[in-house]
C-alpha cells in the first residue's frame, strides 16, 4: 500500500497536466501562410517577408508558408519587393480556448507549462499583407479581414 501512496504525486501531477497543449498535440510552433497585395488588391507575388517575435525570425517568399514558434507576443512581419512600397503588420497572439480548461481541471500546472513554451498562443494561419501599408494590425477575428491600416 505504500508504494500507491509514493506514487500518488506523480499520478496527479501527470493527470494535471494531460490537457495542456504541450501534451495533447498542438505543440510549440503553428504553419503561417502571406499573401501580398497591392493597394487596389492585386495579388503581389515575390515579395520577401519577415517575420519575428520574441522565439525568433523567420523569412517566407509570397505566396507561402513557414513554421513559426508560438509566443504571448505579436508576430511582426515587415515584407518588401523592390519597386513597391514596404508593407508592415503586427499580428494578434490569440490565447487558445484549451488555457482555460488547463486552469480550470489541471489546477493550473498545464497552463504554466503552455504559457512558458509558447503552445498556448495561435497567430491567424493566413495573414494577408497590403503592400505600401504600414502598421497594419492583423487579428484572427472574422469582421477584420486585415484591419485597421494607416500609410
Amino acid at each position: 500500500m505504500s508504494i500507491l501512496l509514493k506514487l500518488a504525486p506523480v499520478a496527479i501531477v501527470a493527470l494535471a497536466a494531460s490537457g495542456c497543449s504541450t501534451i495533447s498535440g498542438s505543440g510549440t510552433s503553428q504553419s503561417v501562410s502571406v499573401q501580398t497585395f497591392a493597394a487596389g488588391g492585386q495579388d503581389v507575388e515575390s515579395a520577401k517577408c519577415e517575420m519575428t517575435n520574441d522565439e525568433g525570425t523567420w523569412f517566407v517568399v509570397t505566396p507561402g508558408s513557414s513554421v513559426v514558434h508560438r509566443s504571448n507576443k505579436d508576430l511582426q512581419i515587415i515584407c518588401k519587393k523592390p519597386g513597391i512600397d514596404v508593407g508592415t503588420a503586427s499580428v494578434v497572439s490569440r490565447t487558445k480556448g484549451n488555457m482555460f480548461g488547463n486552469i480550470l481541471f489541471g489546477g493550473g500546472i498545464g497552463a504554466v507549462i503552455d504559457h512558458n513554451n509558447g503552445s498556448a498562443y495561435e497567430y491567424p494561419a493566413l495573414v494577408k499583407i497590403f503592400m505600401g501599408r504600414t502598421n497594419q494590425k492583423i487579428d484572427d477575428k472574422p469582421e477584420t479581414e486585415a484591419a485597421s491600416a494607416t500609410k
